[in-house]
């Protein structure tokens, strides 16, 4: 019984390597580990290519092939786990990944074959809700603007919402997507006196309304909020979610926070929005392309502003989401109800649980 720890630029297989010592080495007392791409800027094109495509674009990594083909247990952060990884491990029954995401594993095959899989459902939440605020801050009130015109030489003082630089207080913020993330910016926005709207088809209304939120449908969301916050799961139905009929519904003066996915936005749409002024501007923490080339029609708008995919990226984040990952893990090994796992199908697989068993005994 064996486990594999893949690190990455941004949580190392040394930081898993301690996550292991606590929780798992008591079950799996044979480990190996090691980095499964070591530069950052690789990494981070790999890792869009794999959230736009899946992991099958992915090919198995050499340092799993060198020391990882016989491991029961895979743990990691982007390690892309495709039907290739799959068939090139045949002991694997569990796979742990420290994100929330589920972009870099073939699920449904995971499933299929009676492996386990775990994520780290709102290890992010706190990182990501505060970032939404400081963008919304910093786009409708020109900070990055102004901070950029004083490194140039400047001194700005008029931007293109200068007719209606906005407060809070008092202002609709719509958010679409009631889950960790969204319902933290709630409670963080719940200071400055703001009324705050929420659109969530999963979500009862009582449960939304006892948040001190007021749940709408999707055409009032777009229609009433003077900042929109997005916060849905990117999955087949929510691509183009925000399209250009519901941009159109729009305050002109109203702005738009997107820290999620950017395949959530009918991107030609909201470029067009921004364009022509028919919204006030926009906050951009994700992009189709990452890094953004050195011709992106992004960089011709006066009223984004544009961050590099960092909302989610704390010390917190990366450091303690390992052990948030293989405490849970650790949990269900010792019978006890786990909270991150992904396809509980699994646990009525007869193999699965001839090799939980043994685990076990």
């Amino acid at each position: 019984m064996k486990t594999f720890l893949a690190g990455d630029p941004m949580i190392p297989s040394t930081l898993f390597k301690g996550a292991y010592e606590q929780y798992l080495k008591d079950y799996f007392p044979s480990m190996e580990m090691g980095d499964w791409e070591t530069d950052y800027p690789t990494l981070q094109k790999r890792r869009l290519k794999v959230e736009q495509a899946g992991p099958e674009v992915e090919v198995v990594p050499e340092v799993i092939k060198e020391n990882g083909l016989d491991a029961s247990v895979l743990t990691g952060l982007f390690v892309p786990v495709s039907t290739q990884l799959m068939d090139a491990m045949p002991n694997l029954r569990m796979v742990g990944l420290s994100r929330a995401g589920k972009e870099n594993i073939n699920l449904d095959e995971a499933t299929k074959r009676g492996i386990l899989a775990f994520n780290v459902m709102g290890r992010n939440a706190e990182a990501v809700s505060d970032f939404t605020v400081g963008l919304l801050l910093a786009e409708s009130r020109n900070i990055a603007r102004a901070h950029q015109s004083i490194m140039n030489g400047g001194w700005q003082k008029e931007f293109s919402n200068s007719d209606f630089v906005p407060q809070l207080k008092g202002k609709k913020i719509g958010i679409a997507g009631f889950g960790y993330i969204g319902s933290l910016v709630a409670q963080k926005l719940s200071g400055w006196d703001c009324e705050v709207l929420v659109y969530d088809a999963f979500t009862e209304p009582e449960t939304i309304k006892e948040a001190g939120c007021t749940p709408v449908d999707k055409a009032t969301l777009f229609k009433d909020s003077d900042f929109l916050n997005v916060n849905l799961r990117l999955v087949d139905a929510t691509k183009g979610w925000v399209d250009k009929e519901h941009l159109n519904m729009m305050k002109k003066t109203a702005y738009i926070v997107n820290t999620g996915r950017s395949g959530l936005f009918d991107q030609d749409a909201l470029f067009e929005a921004l364009k022509e002024k028919r919204i006030a501007g926009a906050g951009l923490d994700v992009f189709d392309e990452e890094p953004l080339p050195e011709d992106s029609r992004w960089k011709t708008l006066d009223n984004v502003t544009l961050t590099t995919h960092i909302a989610g990226t704390t010390t917190e984040v990366l450091t303690n989401s390992p052990y948030l990952l293989m405490e849970d893990m650790r949990r269900f090994l010792d019978g006890k109800k786990a909270r991150f796992i992904m396809n509980e199908e699994v646990l009525e697989n007869e193999e699965f649980k001839a090799w939980l068993k043994q685990v076990r005994a």
